[in-house]
């Protein structure tokens, strides 16, 4: 899971718990020990439209987990080809996911005991370290941090799910769907969530969703 920035002009930082663990571009709150965690519409302190306002910050700039971590590249030649209709379709010069390449030591705190003398084995010691988060409205970025599903109620989803289509509207999701993005389900504006993004655009053949940010701290 991945988040590339298009436009962006600020970005904050957080503290985390040094067990904290999801992917860049995660939807983020903040706890009420001002640590941050992937924001969950049926967390008992984000589960009301008011929690949900005061504790979102924004979206998370970097890695916390240890494995699995991707990133969203431009690609310079794409796939191009002729369609059914013999349409001439050109792949090139979008976005694509691939495994991100990183060297360890920017997401483990095993380097020997050098930067955390009182370390052991686990890695997961302290102190807390930050992480960047996008919190200006008005950004526009490309993400995989999606799912596929709509609100049902202010801490739960799973609707009759439509596509995304430009306009639509985006809030934190809810359980499972944890730290991504869903749709709002448009019957329940300003009941199922708070409006953290816009839909630009979605290319469902790459797996990505062209978002505008709306809310932020």
């Amino acid at each position: 899971m991945a988040i590339r920035a298009l436009n962006s002009v600020i970005v904050a930082n957080y503290n985390t718990a040094a067990t904290a663990s999801w992917q860049a571009g995660a939807c983020l709150m903040i706890k009420a020990d001002g640590t941050v965690a992937k924001a969950d519409r049926n967390d008992t302190i984000f589960d009301t439209l008011v929690e949900q306002t005061g504790r979102f910050v924004g979206f998370s700039a970097d890695d916390t987990a240890r494995s699995g971590n991707t990133m969203i590249l431009a690609d310079p030649v794409g796939a191009n080809y002729l369609d059914a209709s013999g349409a001439f379709q050109s792949g090139n010069n979008g976005f694509y996911v691939g495994a991100k390449r990183a060297i360890g030591d920017f997401q483990s705190e095993i380097v020997n005991g050098v930067t955390n003398l009182s370390a052991q084995s686990s890695g997961f010691e302290g102190p807390r370290r930050g992480v960047g988060v996008f919190n200006t409205p008005g950004g526009q970025f490309v993400t995989d941090q999606y799912v596929e599903d709509l609100t049902t109620t202010v801490s739960a989803d799973g609707g009759t799910y439509a596509t995304f289509a430009p306009g639509d509207l985006l809030v934190p999701g809810a359980s499972a769907n944890a730290g991504k993005l869903v749709k709002l389900d448009a019957s329940a504006y300003g009941t199922d969530g708070i409006v953290v993004g816009r839909v630009d655009s979605f290319d469902s053949a790459a797996g990505l969703l062209y978002f505008t940010q709306i809310l932020g701290k």
